[in-house]
């Protein structure tokens, strides 16, 4: 029910009154002008039973040029020579005469059209048959599970009740409740009852209830009569969600079935839906009740699902079929092998939602307490085999007519040379649909949209470039120049308006500043040719500062069949190393035989055997016989494999890297030993080379007549501990290991972390005690929590395995509750503490429902000790820097000393700049709202005004953002303690810098000898 958008479907096509069974364009005697296409031999099907339960199949010839079509009906069909073929989901185009065809019956959805097309799917010829029990394979169906709610409450041991508030996903208004009031058995019929009023934070209440671990099924019949509601903003949905949400990563990936969804304002309309990606793509259809709506009465909704296929009845009618989907996590090389993801267990969820996205909110005219009735659920089995799902039936498009790209760029116009020609603002009826409104003109060569209101979506103030080609299996790099005039976010993406809003780049969350930034984003196109794509810029909900947007280009990526594998973003080396992607889940894998070895290599199809086996049926040494993948980008260092395997014997395996050319092994352990019972190995890898393509290599041969399974092969560098000494900082995004997020657009950040999902990190801790953790965290939504796990031992030195840490595993462990920081890239910090023991550990971080940035460890102190380190010099001259200047800024001269446990900075020729030279501390922790004492020692042997500055440096113009008006202080002979204070405006920074400009001052040049000594940041208050 995650519809985002409004999504425009076709409906069912107007049927015109009945004609004579078998009626042909020839029997009418038809007249035919010389332009059109005359087939050059009578049009004859044959009708018979099809193969598979449920089908029949049609066989008839047509010339090379032409091709069949086919469209099923529970009434007969009008057509007519020249007019365009029907284009909804009962038609099948092209069509293979003598292939099975589904959705057909003997009492129903018996008519069928079977067409003759030109090339422009254009009707040539045409002939309706009306199908005889005879002509259709039998088929039967067995209930395996029902409720036809007649008792005297919910039976909860088939219903759970889904609770709570939130909008999930959708921003809808109701709280779900497990209340009599909403949900309750009412004269043999569920209830489902939304009601306005407040509870919890909500206006309205509702119900949901789902049979997830109670009734979970992979494929079958579903069918559910029910009564439904009308009114603005109403939203009631019967559909399915997978058990196993987790298994091909988060939602859109899982896939989403919506049996039946109605808008409220539209009540004799219905949808039936599928959702999948990633990218997101939706592709569905929608059914219109020939007379009145779905609230007079009870109606029939029926979903059969199988391998391969959905189909979609209401009261028995046929009104859509699907073959096509997709699906692929963003962190894996290639998508799911299909029939996935509607390939495992998938749950039942009965709900009335009160406003959203989708069908808008409630106003004056609707009516509560408004119901959806149920009269039954029944789930039906196949009696025999179901359908094989085969491959994905992917249609080419053609390439010929397609925009072409001017100087290799397919965005025209992209850099407003032509004021806005090729570019639309507001592109939908009315321009405030959604709430926002602004304006864009061009001012000196920029786009700039100016905001008055933002609206309540991220596209509801919205910049594209439509009619933008996009072909299928192509790399393709969008790229632009974006500004603000102040922090504020923007969300960009590649979409199919023609084909659900599929996202072919996914939604990239921007985050902008007053400075102009490049921004770049890769995607690879792989739901078809679309000649109609378009790039969006969306600007809505975040802000309602302006956005200046310049440079846009899309340009197309070379291929090279030889280029080297991209480490994946879990840091894994090896593809499809769990053996579900690609079309028969062995993509990125080769089996290599030597001499007169023989083997075979084969992945099985249930979840449960998808794993890699080789058999081994002759071979003499170890390497007769391997299991590879090339093209490998590993660097010198130390990496880990771990993988599960078994043989069905005892047996010793081996591991080699090598060159391309196998000239040179790299690393090489034959000593692997596997037993009968499936296990997890793990091979610490030490390379010593750097080769952009090599070949790794599972070493299998050496014995005769045997059986190895390999599954969950991964090849992970192993990064060196962080060091946790005073106030250490760690970047979320530098995790040891992982499992299900995600790396920033930015690739500064970790993101999209649902329950379930971790990162690691391996530190090695010099002083145990008690530390503080702060966290740099994002949230658009309730229930967030971040929890920290520490355990002894890491990876890296083979003190630990890799893997999660579990709960009762830990050794120390802390949590804290965060409340929505206001959006997914407002970042806020938290704080809690946690004990670490002294040495290397392995810390791993849950996160759900966050975004996250850094973790800064600190000992617990008081909040009089200062933030600088070794500022008494103690240590030498640890921690700090210098820098004497460039062509710029003009060079100084001289040098930094550490003498009598004080920093000398000997100046004997200053720049030009007040800057040049300078010492400085960076990696400063400075807290948003805290108050701070500035202070330290200083003399100088010749009296001199120096500046001291706080802020954060930056690797681009403007290089340095300060946090406090720059200070200039009189250094004289004689020390002196100097202090003032400053309040943290900014956002909370582990970046701050603090700065000693000891250079040309207010245009005077003072070469001195100046000593510091005893420097402290010291926090005095938190607002």
């Amino acid at each position: 029910m995650r519809s985002v958008i409004p999504v425009l479907l076709a409906g069912v096509l107007a049927l015109s009154p009945a004609i004579p069974t078998a009626a042909s364009s020839h029997d009418k005697g038809k007249e035919k002008n010389d332009s059109e296409q005359v087939v050059a031999k009578p049009f004859h099907p044959a009708v018979m039973k099809g193969k598979v339960h449920g089908t029949t199949k049609l066989r008839a010839s047509v010339q090379d040029d032409l091709h069949l079509a086919v469209k099923i009906s529970n009434k007969a069909i009008k057509a007519k020579v020249g007019e365009a073929v029907p284009s909804d989901r009962t038609v099948t185009n092209p069509y293979v005469s003598g292939t099975d065809l589904s959705g057909v019956d003997e009492e129903i959805n018996k008519f069928v059209m079977l067409y003759v097309l030109d090339e422009d799917n254009e009707i040539v010829d045409y002939k309706q048959i009306e199908l005889k029990k005879s002509d259709i394979q039998k088929e039967e169906w067995n209930l395996v599970w029902e409720d036809e709610f007649n008792g005297e409450s919910i039976n909860e041991e088939k219903w759970n009740f889904v609770q709570g508030g939130g909008g999930y996903g959708n921003n809808e208004w109701q709280n779900y409740t497990n209340r009599e009031k909403n949900a309750r058995v009412e004269d043999g019929s569920l209830v489902i009852e939304a009601h306005k009023e407040q509870f919890r934070g909500n206006d309205y209440t509702s119900a949901k209830l789902t049979t997830q671990n109670k009734g979970d099924w992979t494929y079958g019949r579903y069918e559910i009569k029910a009564k439904l509601p009308k009114g603005q903003g109403m939203w009631p949905a019967i559909w399915m969600m997978p058990t196993d949400y987790e298994l091909y990563s988060g939602w859109p990936a899982t896939g989403e079935i919506d049996i039946m969804e109605l808008l409220g304002h539209d009540p004799d309309t219905v949808y039936g839906t599928l959702h999948y990606g990633k990218p997101w793509k939706n592709t569905g259809e929608s059914y219109d009740l020939p007379v009145g709506d779905f609230s007079d009465e009870y109606h029939t909704f029926t979903l059969d699902w199988e391998p391969g296929e959905f189909r979609w009845y209401v009261d028995g009618i046929l009104y859509a079929k699907q073959n096509d989907w997709f699906t692929k996590n963003e962190n894996e090389a290639a998508p799911y092998t299909y029939p996935a993801p509607f390939d495992r267990d998938f749950f039942l969820q009965l709900n009335l939602a009160v406003g959203g996205n989708w069908p808008g909110y409630p106003d004056e005219s609707t009516l509560f307490p408004n119901q959806m009735l149920v009269d039954y659920v029944k789930v039906y089995e196949l009696d025999g085999e179901y359908r094989e799902a085969g491959e994905r039936p992917i249609t080419e498009e053609s390439v010929q007519d397609l925009r072409e790209p001017i100087n290799g760029d397919y965005v025209y116009n992209g850099q407003f040379d032509t004021d806005l020609e090729y570019w639309d603002f507001q592109p939908f009826e009315p321009s405030d649909l959604f709430g926002g409104v602004g304006e864009v003109t061009v001012v000196d060569g920029e786009a700039n949209v100016t905001i008055s209101d933002p609206g309540d979506q991220s596209y509801a103030v919205q910049f594209v470039q439509p009619n933008v080609p996009l072909e299928n299996g192509e790399r393709y790099k969008l790229s632009f120049h974006a500004r603000s005039s102040g922090d504020r976010g923007m969300v960009v993406n590649v979409s199919g308006p023609e084909q659900g809003f599929a996202r072919y780049l996914s939604d990239k969350s921007v985050n902008l500043s007053s400075n102009y930034q490049t921004y770049s984003y890769e995607f690879e196109m792989e739901n078809g040719t679309d000649p109609h794509s378009r790039i969006e810029f969306n600007m809505g909900q975040s802000s309602d500062l302006p956005v200046w947007i310049d440079n846009v280009s899309l340009v197309k990526l070379p291929k090279d069949p030889n280029a080297s594998k991209k480490v994946l973003p879990t840091g894994n080396y090896i593809y499809n190393g769990t053996f579900d992607q690609g079309n028969d889940r062995m993509v990125f894998w080769d089996l290599e035989k030597e001499g007169k070895a023989k083997a075979s290599a084969s992945v099985g199809e249930a979840i449960p055997s998808r794993e890699m086996t080789v058999d081994v049926k002759q071979s003499n040494e170890l390497e007769d016989v391997r299991l590879s993948q090339d093209n490998l980008n590993v660097e010198e260092g130390v990496y880990v494999l771990t993988f599960d395997a078994k043989a069905d014997e005892a047996r010793s395996i081996g591991v080699r890297l090598t060159d391309k050319a196998r000239s040179q092994e790299y690393v090489r352990d034959e000593n692997i030993s596997i037993t009968e019972e499936m296990s997890s190995y793990q091979v610490m890898i030490d390379m010593k080379e750097t080769d952009s393509k090599t070949v790794f290599e599972f070493l299998l041969g050496g014995s005769n007549r045997s059986s190895v399974t390999i599954d969950n092969v991964e090849m992970k560098r192993v990064a060196p501990p962080v060091t946790i000494e005073g106030v250490t900082k760690v970047e979320a995004e530098d995790f040891q290991s992982m499992s299900g997020v995600q790396i920033g657009e930015d690739g500064k950040s970790v993101g999209w972390i649902d329950e379930g999902d971790w990162m690691q990190y391996a530190v090695d801790v010099k002083e145990e005690g008690n530390y503080t953790v702060r966290y740099q965290v994002a949230s658009g939504r309730d229930g967030a929590n971040v929890t920290l796990l520490s355990k002894a031992g890491n990876v890296y030195d083979g003190t630990r395995e890799m893997g999660e840490i579990l709960v009762g595993e830990a050794d120390q462990l802390t949590s804290i509750d965060v409340a929505q920081t206001g959006g997914w890239g407002t970042w806020k910090t938290v704080t809690d503490t946690i004990y670490l023991e002294k040495g290397l550990q392995t810390l791993q971080v849950n996160a759900a429902n966050l975004n996250l940035d850094w973790l800064i460890f600190s000992p617990e102190q008081s909040d009089t000790e200062t933030v600088i380190r070794n500022g008494d010099f103690s240590d030498g001259l640890t921690n700090w820097g210098s820098w004497w200047g460039d062509q710029w800024s003009g060079k100084a001269e001289g040098e930094i000393t550490h003498e009598d446990g004080q920093m000398k900075i000997m100046v004997s020729k200053t720049g030009e700049q007040s800057y040049s030279p300078q010492v400085f501390q960076e990696n400063l922790f400075l807290e948003e709202g805290t108050t701070y004492t500035v202070s330290f020692d200083a003399n100088a042997t010749v009296t001199k005004d120096i500046n001291v500055v706080i802020g954060e440096p930056l690797t681009s113009d403007p290089w340095f953002i300060p946090f406090m008006e720059t200070k200039k202080v009189s250094i004289g002979e004689e020390v002196e303690t100097h202090s003032f204070m400053f309040q943290m405006d900014q956002a909370t920074s582990a970046n701050g810098k603090i700065v000693f400009e000891v250079g040309k001052i207010d245009g005077t040049a003072t070469p001195s000898t100046i000593v510091l000594d005893n420097v402290e940041i010291v926090p005095v208050t938190t607002r």
